[in-house]
């Protein structure tokens, strides 16, 4: 049976050989100079030892064409490729991380070859995550990311994370307010800076990277307040200027001068003249911090904590939500309140 052009072909070789039917495979043109014109190049695909099996081999092929090189090539090996990429590098580091997270629960098919790995292995990947659909579109991300490069690079002709399902669910936020007695612990560490970051976020409500990213242009001493730019800002709600209560305001003042000190640009700076990271903060400073409380706090605990504490303290509904920045709950609030930056500066002062 004659083969179709660029389709491969099979050979039997002579003598006593376990597999002797070869299969070849067309791997591009070269120039050969004895013909003065281009020929076409083969490449083995394997040895088999029937025809049949020799046949099965070039048909899987041809539905499946792979970079014939690097046909040995695994997931895992193809992902380390990719971080070598200018498009990881330019990743932030909070993106990196959850790169590195999501690819711990590929683990399964780290060695296998990237050829060999078809939909049900990704989903069975998927469905043995014990977490929310947050985590899960994580760990497709990670697999699309190699599936991509893999067909950009001949590697395979198809990328199976398409055909990946999950099924939505709802975040589960776990959040532990701090307690008056951890807050009065707090206050009377007050001369760290690590300490203060912390007593600004619980009297501001201000999210976390929207004090730790932000820039002193965007800090007011005279007017005591602090505002959050678009670049910051989780939605169009979250633009806005926040408040700063009366018993943060000479850590405000602190770290703003600090900065104008390094000629930093950043408002929140450390001792040392650094600007002081998310991950950095929470790795060293916030478990020094549980460790001096006894607590497990996250950082997003602070936020949790004013919205908690402007409630008991009775601020009003409308100004609660101009200073952490949620939506107003209907048109009227929207479109016909205007509120001073006085008069928020007053109602966040209510909290002691």
């Amino acid at each position: 049976m004659k083969l179709p052009n660029k389709y491969g072909s099979i050979s039997k070789l002579s003598g006593n050989r376990r597999k002797p039917y070869m299969v070849r495979i067309c791997d591009g043109v070269v120039y050969d100079e004895q013909i003065d014109g281009y020929k076409v190049k083969r490449a083995i695909l394997g040895y088999y030892a029937t025809r049949k099996e020799a046949l099965a081999a070039l048909a899987e092929y041809n539905n499946n064409p792979f970079n014939i090189r690097d046909a040995g090539i695994t997931f895992g090996q193809i992902y380390n490729r990719w971080k070598q990429e200018k498009y990881y590098q330019q990743l932030s580091e909070s993106a990196k991380i959850s790169r590195e997270s999501a690819l711990k629960y590929c683990t399964p098919i780290m060695d296998m070859k990237i050829k060999d790995i078809k939909t049900a292995a990704l989903q069975d990947i998927i469905d043995a995550c014990p977490h929310g659909s947050s985590t899960k579109k994580n760990i497709r991300t990670v697999m699309h990311t190699v599936f991509e490069y893999a067909v950009q690079n001949d590697l395979v002709n198809r990328d199976y994370t398409d055909f990946i399902k999950i099924e939505y669910s709802e975040p589960v936020i776990d959040r532990e307010i701090f307690s008056e007695d951890e807050i009065k612990k707090l206050w009377d560490m007050s001369e760290k800076w690590e300490v203060q970051i912390l007593l600004i976020l619980l009297y501001s409500g201000l999210r976390v990277n929207e004090l730790l990213k932000n820039n002193r242009e965007n800090c007011n001493l005279e007017e005591k307040w602090i505002y959050v730019p678009e670049a910051l800002a989780k939605n169009r709600s979250s633009i806005r200027y926040v408040p700063i209560h009366d018993k943060i305001y000479d850590f405000v003042r602190r770290f703003y001068m600090t900065g104008e000190k390094n000629s930093s640009k950043g408002l929140i700076i450390n001792d040392g003249g650094y600007v002081i990271t998310y991950n950095n903060f929470v790795a060293r400073n916030l478990k020094k911090i549980n460790q001096a409380l006894g607590s497990n706090h996250k950082m997003h605990d602070t936020r949790h904590t004013f919205i908690t504490r402007a409630h008991s303290f009775k601020l009003d509904d409308l100004c609660l939500k101009k200073i952490v920045g949620h939506t107003p709950g209907n048109i009227t609030q929207k479109v016909y309140t205007h509120i001073t930056i006085e008069e928020l500066r007053k109602e966040i002062n209510k909290m002691t």
